[in-house]
């Protein structure tokens, strides 16, 4: 049974660590909390290869 209603990616795959900072897996852009770099990861549109 997947645990995941909304079929999101794991927060893993939103953000790398980058020292004290996350970095969005998309634009690179670095953060300093969590919710903020996925919100700019939640915000990129969906490329086509994850559609499937």
């Amino acid at each position: 049974m997947n645990m995941n209603p909304k079929k999101e990616r794991i927060s893993s795959e939103k953000y790398t660590r980058d020292g004290a900072k996350y970095v969005c897996t998309r634009c690179k852009k670095k953060y300093f909390s969590k919710d903020e770099v996925e919100k700019c990861y939640d915000g990129h549109p969906v490329k086509k290869e994850e559609t499937v």
